[in-house]
């Protein structure tokens, strides 16, 4: 069943990320870490084998606002530029009064609203992380850092489930469980991705960037 191994592949980076603790000491990785660990904590079918009954609104809103919480946090703290810091901050002051009314709402159907736009907001982290990443002169390749990594996890999993979190509230559980493997299979892959951020060493900076004006040509 995919959403046991969804559930399962949740273990791998809180793993990898103890296996290779040295290396994963700094650039933000901490707050990755702890995603990972409160991701597989609050999953649904951790609670089931439980049996734990937690109302599926209360899961999803609480869920949504925790995740984004976590995500604009790693955002902010990778962002170096005075300006860009202002992007999470903004997304936060769109998401929160959303989710929270959301929230407070009792329904039985996915919180498709706040989770949606959660989506597109850290898909606009991602592009804005990728930007910043690509054009520091400092780094010599950006495939060889583990921000860009954890960047490529969250951006191919907003992105594939972005329509699927739209449409989610309208589902019938027949649609529900044929469809929300999508969901559980770039979950996966999220997770495979953040393990491979956690496997890499610290990347080398770039000793004569080109905008070092000492730079002998």
């Amino acid at each position: 069943m995919l959403a046991a191994k969804a559930f399962y592949s949740e273990i791998l980076p809180i793993l990898f990320y103890l296996l290779f603790l040295k290396r994963n000491r700094g650039e933000g990785l901490g707050v990755i870490f702890f995603y990972c660990c409160a991701s597989w904590l609050t999953e649904n079918f951790f609670f089931n084998r439980l049996h734990i009954q937690i109302p599926g609104y209360v899961h999803d809103s609480g869920f949504t606002i925790l995740e984004f919480t976590i995500i604009s946090f790693f955002t902010y703290s990778s962002l170096h530029g005075k300006k860009l810091k202002y992007i999470p901050v903004l997304g936060a002051l769109i998401l929160y009064p959303i989710a929270i009314i959301n929230f407070t709402k009792e329904q039985e159907s996915f919180d498709s609203i706040p989770a949606s736009i959660e989506a597109i907001i850290i898909i606009s982290y991602c592009l804005l992380m990728l930007y910043e990443q690509i054009n520091d002169p400092k780094v010599m390749f950006v495939y060889n850092t583990k921000k860009f990594w954890i960047t490529i996890a969250f951006f191919l999993y907003f992105s594939s489930t972005l329509f699927l979190f739209i449409y989610a509230r309208n589902f019938t559980q027949a649609e529900h469980d044929k469809y929300w493997t999508i969901n559980n299979f770039f979950e996966i892959l999220k997770n495979i991705l953040i393990c491979v951020s956690f496997i890499i060493k610290k990347s080398s900076t770039n000793p004569y960037p080109i905008e070092d004006p000492n730079l002998d040509i």
